[in-house]
């Protein structure tokens, strides 16, 4: 089922809340700026509130995949859109370190729920037929966190409550769409989804998530500190969210003719290259751009990619989600906060560093996940084999 006329009344709310979805988990980096001057934080001590907002988004994943095992899923989704509207709508209440934390604590747990639930659902509604919709799915993520910086360009109070007027409505469109069906049956090509292959999985989504919410989170201050104006920086956020944007559509029209692991491979070596152009230029304007909006292209199809290739391998439950997203939870909240660390210490040539040992350490899990998954496949079926041999 790829035709997208064909597709359900829920596929179509999963795509609309994850343009939200992603305005919510990307405001954070361009708002840095006015929100230090609120607190009156510096620049590491801010950094924790990447970590609030990571710290909900874990204990949200693991407590969203057992609730959407268990209930019905679009009401899970819609408690899951109430508590994300509540914490954009604080935002704005708040000028404390310690009250911003918390407010990003509640988007966290709101915002995970959100994310795993509108990936198991869409996965249970198309199984096999999920490709092309799981790639625009996430592409709805890029063109929220698209619009994010320039929603905060023109007040950040005014994004925060609009957004969450906006997570209202959807609340209410949730509860008026038929959910999916519990879990569908496993299908023959899929093995058994075992704790080390989930571990591998957490750790690929673990790195990766930290490269993506690292570098678009700090790559506004990157900016001003190479000496990019204000305005200048903010639209560097926006080339990232451009490319990322770009990158997921490419993916999604050819999601249902080249294989995921395929598409990975490409995308996890050119996350590499991307912060390589990065560090070579030394912060000239020319590199930095470039390598900002390769940086987007090559991060876009990794999340949905390895979601499409665990769904053809292995049988997708909330439960088994939730380490995909809790490993996403886990990378936001480790790595924007190192990074800002880093940033104090060493100055701007942090940022491209850590995008360089981070797009490595990516592209080796990946690569550690697809060989595990592929051998886990063959000893399925060496069995099978034996027995009709022994027969003959």
């Amino acid at each position: 089922m790829t035709d997208a006329a064909a597709w359900p009344r829920s596929v179509r709310l999963y795509l609309a809340t994850f343009l939200v979805l992603g305005m919510a988990l990307s405001v954070l980096g361009p708002a840095l700026t006015e929100l230090r001057e609120r607190s009156g934080a510096g620049i590491g001590d801010i950094g924790i509130l990447f970590a609030g907002q990571a710290a909900g988004y874990i204990v949200g994943s693991f407590a969203g995949g057992r609730l959407i095992d268990r209930f019905n899923g679009h009401r899970v989704f819609a408690g899951s859109l109430v508590l994300l509207g509540v914490g954009l709508a604080t935002v704005p209440f708040f000028d404390d370190l310690t009250g911003l934390f918390v407010t990003f604590v509640i988007i966290g747990l709101g915002a995970s729920v959100c994310d795993l639930g509108g990936n198991t659902l869409l996965m249970w509604e198309l199984g096999a037929g999920s490709g092309r919709p799981m790639n625009l799915l996430h592409m709805c993520i890029g063109i929220g966190a698209l619009v994010a910086p320039l929603m905060v360009y023109v007040g950040l109070d005014l994004a925060m409550w609009t957004a969450a007027v906006v997570c209202a409505l959807l609340t209410v469109w949730a509860l008026r769409v038929p959910a999916p069906s519990r879990p569908p049956q496993a299908r023959e090509e899929h093995t058994d989804t075992t704790l080390s292959i989930l571990l591998l999985l957490f750790l690929f989504f673990f790195l990766y998530v930290g490269l993506e919410v690292g570098f678009a989170g700090w790559i506004k201050t990157y900016g001003e500190e190479v000496g990019l104006s204000e305005l200048a920086a903010t639209w560097l956020t926006t080339v990232f969210w451009l490319g990322f944007t770009a990158g997921r559509l490419l993916a999604s029209a050819i999601a249902d003719r080249v294989g995921p692991d395929v598409i990975l491979y490409v995308a996890c070596f050119a996350s590499v290259a991307a912060a390589a152009v990065m560090i070579a230029g030394g912060g000239a304007t020319p590199a930095v751009w470039t390598a900002t909006a390769m940086m987007g292209v090559a991060t876009a199809p990794q999340f949905p990619g390895m979601m499409n290739l665990a769904e053809r391998r292995i049988h997708i439950s909330g439960s088994a989600t939730a380490w995909f997203v809790g490993g996403a939870g886990a990378g936001g909240l480790v790595f924007p906060l190192v990074i800002g660390r880093f940033f104090d210490a060493r100055g701007a040539k942090a940022l491209p560093v850590a995008a360089f040992l981070l797009a490595v350490a990516t592209l080796a899990a990946f690569a550690t996940a697809n060989r595990a998954l592929g051998r886990a496949r063959m000893a399925d079926t060496v069995p099978v084999s034996d027995i009709t041999s022994d027969m003959a």
